[in-house]
């Protein structure tokens, strides 16, 4: 290629590597964030050992020691870039010496891989893996003897095997087709694709024997997908399309046919990325990330400007409503879909009970959110340890008193990375727990928590137990906002109105004095004895919903004028 070409060429990846940074970076980062709380990562022997010992352990660890970094969702943007930008150079580079207008097929199995870390249960160890691959690949073809480079490319392959996992067949694959293209001496190419099928072959029956993993997993990888029983297909697909992009620049010399080169490298995943990218999710796990980073005013103007309508959303929204102390005031003005918004019942999974056991943390109900916790951890399907949740884990037994647990979490996050500093914070007050109820956060939750009464979690019971934490300490009103809310998502007026009378300090906020119009209109005949407290805009403002109601109002004309009020949830949602 002459300067111009390859000045072209060079401005192709790095428009690859900035795009990929940008989609991840300002689109994407919640996923990133994500990937990094689903593992523990350290820096131990035992951790490393443990790692290696299983095929394609070597590459784990690799991704591991990666994924810890998108703590920071640029670092994680800036990895995965620089990631994809080295496998599409190293395709490149195993290509060999290909034309201008091959060139852009080189990003085939970068976007392949692109479209597969859209999918926010794909780990990194992929991508290391075909990496490493192909650089070895790549270094093997400068051997020019073609017998002795497919005797050692052979030897190789089961030490490849244990290192990289199943994506080293790639290498064989990449050195013969390489090979083929050379026109180098076709009896030795035969006799090594077959000797590599055979070697492949009794590595996956002898890694069969002394794993406890059954043959499909060995076969298509331990570490490529969370779930194990998901096959990592797009994966693979970035895997064939190494080869596929080999032997398609053979049929590509000419300049002219840059352009449609071009094409079949960039179209495709530009076209499949919206359909790859689930930005549901994203939402919801940037509902989460707000949640762990108390981010509340955030939460408030996402919900906002994306109506949250899911109940991982709705519970962020509504403690964020609680922490800013809105949620008498506010709560309606959001969407409400009853109770399950406020505390969902518990699923078995390892992302739901998160941001559920956050709000039982930030009540003060220590032990439910601690089972939330631990239950979460050991969901995740991969059965790696979780960073922030064996962190939080540390906070609740440390809360607790139970010193020794906390210690054990502690130990385990001293090897990490962004959680060392903490982990030696907390363990001087392990030393000297006469410290802890000097930190604010613990001191608090050591006040509000429940000490008097041993009961077991009952979700049909959540006002009972958000009643005795408010008696036990009257300073706990995060208590009592919920307790009050319960009661009108489920529109217990009654219970409402009983429990509402122990305020002493915001009784007359808007959505109670709402609420308290309401349960007057249905339960007397008229005005009369009205609790003092509801002004007069709000009783005339309710004759005017009523009136509305009765006349037969169409709901979308009653939700512009009264859409966030207490009485247009009672009427017209949750019912």
């Amino acid at each position: 290629m002459n300067r111009r070409q390859t000045i072209i060429c060079s401005a192709q990846s790095i428009t690859v590597f900035l795009l990929a940074f940008a989609f991840f970076n300002f689109i994407y980062p919640y996923h990133l964030h994500y990937q990094e709380q689903m593992q523990l990562f350290r820096f131990g022997q035992d951790y490393f050992v443990e790692s290696v010992a299983v095929p394609g352990g070597f590459c784990d660890w690799i991704g591991g020691f990666l994924v810890q970094f998108f703590y920071h969702a640029p670092a994680g943007a800036f990895i995965l870039s620089v990631l994809l930008g080295l496998i599409q150079l190293l395709t490149w580079k195993n290509m060999g010496k290909g034309s201008f207008a091959s060139y852009p097929l080189s990003i085939l199995p970068a976007a392949a891989m692109f479209l597969f870390f859209c999918d926010e249960n794909a780990l990194v160890t992929a991508a290391t893996a075909i990496i490493a691959s192909l650089t070895l690949s790549y270094a093997l073809m400068k051997i020019s003897r073609t017998g002795l480079r497919c005797i050692i490319t052979i030897l190789l392959m089961p030490v490849m095997y244990m290192l990289f996992g199943s994506i080293s067949i790639l290498v064989p694959l990449t050195v013969g087709i390489r090979s083929i293209i050379r026109k180098e001496n076709t009896k030795t190419i035969l006799v090594f694709c077959s000797a590599s099928f055979i070697v492949a072959a009794v590595t996956l029956l002898v890694a069969r024997g002394y794993s406890p993993y059954p043959l499909n997993r060995l076969a298509f990888g331990i570490h490529y997908h969370r779930y194990h029983n998901a096959i990592p297909l797009l994966a693979w697909i970035s895997v064939i399309l190494v080869p596929a992009a080999m032997l398609l620049a053979t049929a590509m010399k000419k300049d002219r046919m840059a352009a449609l080169s071009l094409a079949i490298a960039v179209l495709p995943a530009v076209c499949l990325a919206p359909m790859f990218a689930d930005m549901e999710k994203e939402r919801l796990f940037g509902y989460d990330f707000m949640t762990r980073m108390g981010q509340w005013n955030k939460i408030l103007a996402t919900s906002d400007r994306h109506p949250a309508d899911s109940p991982i959303a709705v519970e962020c929204t509504n403690l964020a409503l609680a922490k800013t102390k809105h949620m008498s005031s506010d709560m309606f003005s959001f969407f409400q879909n009853g109770p399950a918004g406020l505390v969902p019942e518990f699923t078995r999974d390892h992302f739901s009970p998160v941001p559920t056991g956050t709000v039982y943390y930030h009540l003060g109900m220590i032990n439910t959110a601690q089972t939330f916790f631990f239950e979460a951890q050991e969901g995740i399907p991969d059965f790696q340890k979780s960073a922030r949740l064996t962190q939080m884990l540390a906070k609740t037994n440390l809360i607790n008193g139970d010193y020794e647990v906390a210690r054990k979490y502690v130990n385990a996050l001293k090897q990490t990375v962004f959680y060392r500093k903490w982990a030696k914070e907390t363990e001087k007050l392990l030393d000297d727990p006469a410290l802890i109820d000097k930190v604010p956060e613990y001191s608090w939750m050591r006040s509000v928590r429940m000490k008097d009464h041993d009961f077991m979690f009952s979700q049909e019971e959540m006002d009972s137990m958000l009643g005795l934490l408010y008696v036990e300490n009257k300073a706990n009103v995060m208590a009592m906002d919920y307790l009050l809310a319960w009661c009108l998502l489920r529109k217990d007026l009654p219970r409402f109105f009983e429990c509402h009378k122990l305020l002493q300090d915001g009784y007359d906020a808007r959505h109670y004095q709402e609420a308290v119009v309401l349960y007057w209109a249905l339960t007397h005949d008229g005005p009369e004895g009205m609790p003092g407290f509801v002004t007069r805009n709000v009783a005339s403002s309710f004759a005017r919903f009523i009136s509305g109601f009765q006349s037969g109002r169409d709901e979308a004309s009653m939700q512009k004028e009264f859409g966030n009020t207490y009485w247009f949830y009672y009427y017209y949602r949750f019912k």
